[in-house]
């Protein structure tokens, strides 16, 4: 579900930040044939933002059951401890209000209005970016301005194929051919310029998230990226298609390196006696709309890739998720690497998984946290749910969890109280260490 409403946040953020682009930089202002194109596109521009609207509620409600430890019914009474002391809850309040001011904004009669959509419209989609992966550091970082940059050109790009493709090229039959060149060719050149910018900050992105080359092929992360790659290059060579071999005959013009090349490859494909199916006109809004459907997979994929575990990611929790062959060196070795080895990281002792349940039970944990497929009693007090915890730490932090309760503090329902420190009960009293590696084993197996 949440990779649905993320690939619904996307399409709606895409369509919303493309047609206003068309709006503004690919319809000439001096045509007046396209006064119906324009209208359509305001409302285009306003049914986006609702969606946006719509979307950012969803994406909302979806984290305030996660922070609620999967439980509905207590969502509802998280959300305003998520809004008003999250990172999340600040960014998102900022997007919900972005987008009711553009559709405010956009129904003001000035052109200056136009850029103060495009300015909101910019802003959502940094909202994206900054409660994505690239903010997991809880800073605005070159990451974050990066992954903005790729989330913008993106949402230019195909978002614009979905308004050409749904709004604008639906009456270009009518059109004079001037108006149709000038169209098509503002279109290609921002096009062009966006999808430079795509690879450019795809390819940075690419070497943050994934560490090693063979991340591609082992983790799911990699595997979606490359299915997305594969995408957008299908995407690329349709628009390829448009750029060479059709637009050259709209706009009136011949030449270039590129246009002879893809001339040169039709010639020696073309089976003899073969005609093109359809004018230049038709052509190029069939193209179109081709590019705009593969572009609804390309967010498909994108939405995955946001739900998924980056390969950085798996790689930090690898590290310290299994036992490890123990350190040797010596205490000079030791001293000189600032009193711990390189890469060390805290490993509680081997215990048994079945001897930790029994003290699960026993501290009565599961009064305040859910473990699905168990057969505990329902929670009566809010906390995280323990399902799936060993994907997500490694043993030494749940060690420290459980010992120190307050040396890492999580603001969300469930985690911290009103005195802004953890809830979770002090144990050191009631736990030998032999019954915190029991616990702590218990909990890596609930995977």
């Amino acid at each position: 579900m949440a990779a649905v409403v993320q690939w619904w946040s996307l399409i709606a953020v895409a369509a919303l930040l493309g047609a206003i682009m068309l709006d503004l930089a690919v319809l000439p202002q001096t045509a007046p044939e396209l006064g119906a194109e324009r209208r359509g596109l305001g409302r285009w521009i306003r049914l986006s933002a609702v969606m946006v609207l719509l979307a950012s509620v969803g994406t909302l409600m979806i984290r305030a059951t996660t922070m609620a430890g999967g439980r509905p019914g207590l969502a509802f009474a998280a959300l305003p401890v998520i809004v008003t002391r999250t990172h999340f809850g600040a960014i998102w309040c900022a997007r919900l209000l972005a987008a009711s001011a553009l559709l405010v904004v956009w129904s003001l009669r000035f052109r200056s209005a136009r850029f103060v959509g495009l300015a909101l419209a910019l802003g959502i989609a940094a909202t994206t970016s900054l409660t994505g992966h690239a903010a997991d550091a809880g800073a605005v970082t070159l990451r974050v301005f990066a992954d903005w940059v790729h989330v913008a050109s993106s949402a230019i790009w195909i978002g614009g194929l979905f308004g050409l493709s749904a709004i604008v090229l639906r009456a270009a039959g009518s059109w004079p051919a001037d108006v149709v060149g000038a169209v098509a060719g503002r279109f290609s050149r921002l096009a062009g310029v966006c999808l430079a910018f795509v690879l450019l900050t795809a390819i940075y992105n690419a070497w943050v998230q994934i560490p090693f080359v063979s991340a591609l092929w082992t983790t799911t992360y990699g595997r979606v990226l490359i299915a997305k790659i594969v995408v957008v290059v299908i995407v690329i060579a349709i628009g390829a298609l448009n750029r060479f071999t059709i637009l050259p005959g709209l706009a009136d013009s011949r030449g270039g390196l590129g246009y002879r090349i893809f001339r040169l490859a039709r010639f020696l494909t073309r089976r003899p006696g073969a005609a093109v199916a359809g004018s230049p006109r038709r052509r190029f809004a069939r193209y179109v709309g081709v590019e705009a459907a593969v572009g609804v997979v390309v967010f498909v994929c994108t939405a995955i890739l946001t739900e998924s575990t980056p390969p950085r990611h798996e790689a930090h929790m690898a590290r310290g998720a299994t036992a490890r062959e123990p350190y040797r060196l010596t205490m000079e070795q030791l001293h000189r690497q600032g009193g711990i080895p390189h890469g060390w990281i805290f490993q509680p002792a081997e215990g048994d998984a079945e001897r930790g349940r029994d003290v699960f039970v026993k501290l009565e944990c599961f009064r305040c946290h859910t473990v699905r497929g168990e057969s505990f009693p329902p929670p009566s007090r809010p906390g995280p749910d323990l399902s799936g915890m060993a994907r997500h730490h490694p043993a030494g932090y749940l060690a420290e969890s459980v010992i120190n309760p307050n040396a890492v503090i999580v603001q969300a329902p469930g985690y911290t109280g009103p005195d802004g420190l953890s809830t979770m009960p002090d144990y050191r009293d009631n736990l030998t260490l032999g019954e915190l590696d029991d616990l702590v084993a218990y909990l890596k197996s609930l995977d």
